[in-house]
């Protein structure tokens, strides 16, 4: 995985509750003390761990900490990849363009693992994001956050509404009720 991920996690932890929480996170999912580079890769298992650890600790559903996380992880991928991203338009020409993006880090850079991500803009006007992992744990949650993340850093008026997923998971909002198992994630994205 891309090391922005890893830093941006170790971050997103210590701006909420300290570099001992950080420390207790890494502890308890075995991770040795890292510097993390974003430009390096890593182990997915490092976050897949620590996502873990983290809801543990903090006793929270691990789809609502991914959420969360990608809603902070959003503004540091625009940043990261912001030569491959086009950030002068608006949120739905953003989202209907990533797959492009996606393209060209692909062919930019070796040994990464990205996520397959599209949007469309449908006749009534939202746009329908669909995201697959090739990872085993999927992330569909951290996409969902990313999605939040994407629109609040862009000051989109906008409600991203997850309606399929691949992994067959609740959707985390403690009513209950499960989306469809699909074969791939799917958010609709309505701006105002």
């Amino acid at each position: 995985m891309h090391g922005i991920v890893h830093k941006t996690l170790k971050e997103y932890v210590v701006d909420r509750a300290g570099e001992d929480a950080w420390n207790a996170v890494a502890e308890r999912a075995g991770l040795e003390s890292t510097l993390y580079l974003p430009v390096s890769r890593y182990d997915d298992a490092d976050v897949d761990d620590a996502l873990d650890a983290l809801s543990t600790l903090a006793d929270e559903d691990r789809r609502r900490v991914e959420r969360d996380f990608g809603r902070t992880l959003a503004p540091e991928l625009l940043s990261t990849f912001d030569a491959h991203v086009s950030t002068d338009g608006d949120l739905a020409t953003l989202l209907t363009t990533l797959g492009t993006a996606y393209e060209e880090l692909e062919v930019g850079v070796d040994d990464v693992t990205l996520p397959d991500v599209t949007g469309r803009r449908t006749d009534e006007g939202p746009v329908i994001v669909t995201y697959r992992s090739p990872r085993e744990r999927g992330y569909c949650w951290l996409a969902y956050g990313i999605l939040e993340g994407l629109a609040a850093a862009l000051d989109a008026d906008a409600t991203v509404t997850k309606t399929d997923c691949a992994y067959g998971r609740g959707d985390g909002d403690g009513d209950g009720e499960d989306e469809a198992e699909s074969d791939a994630c799917r958010f609709r994205v309505s701006v105002a």
